[in-house]
């Protein structure tokens, strides 16, 4: 009991034992500190992947919002393009309207000058 008394809440190396050691012995806790240390590696590793990730992802949004006003710029261009398109287009048929209606009034021209001579 004394020896127990005795001993410093938790060893101050690995190959000694504190108090803390000796109740996870007693417990049976302590078989379950290698998985654990092999979890906390492997979540440290995660950790710098993530990180490295989240950092990439911010510099590629910063990289995106960059071009972002380029983007609108391109946009707005290909609409303008289109409305002027659509625009001729209009402008295209109404010349090709008036040519057939022109045709038509000649064409009944010709036949009334054929039937007044």
């Amino acid at each position: 009991m004394e020896s127990i008394a005795q001993m410093k809440p938790k060893a101050p190396s690995e190959h000694e034992d504190g108090l803390l050691e000796y109740l996870e012995d007693i417990i049976g806790t302590s078989q379950y500190k290698g998985p654990i240390d092999e979890a906390l590696v492997e979540m440290e590793r995660l950790t710098e992947d993530r990180t490295e990730k989240l950092n990439r992802l911010r510099l590629v949004e910063r990289e995106r919002n960059a071009l972002e006003k380029e983007k609108r710029e391109a946009e707005n261009y290909l609409r303008l393009q289109n409305d002027h398109v659509r625009a001729q287009s209009t402008l295209y048929q109404y010349y090709i309207w008036r040519c057939l209606v022109s045709e038509k009034e000649v064409k009944q021209e010709i036949v009334g000058d054929i039937y007044c001579v």
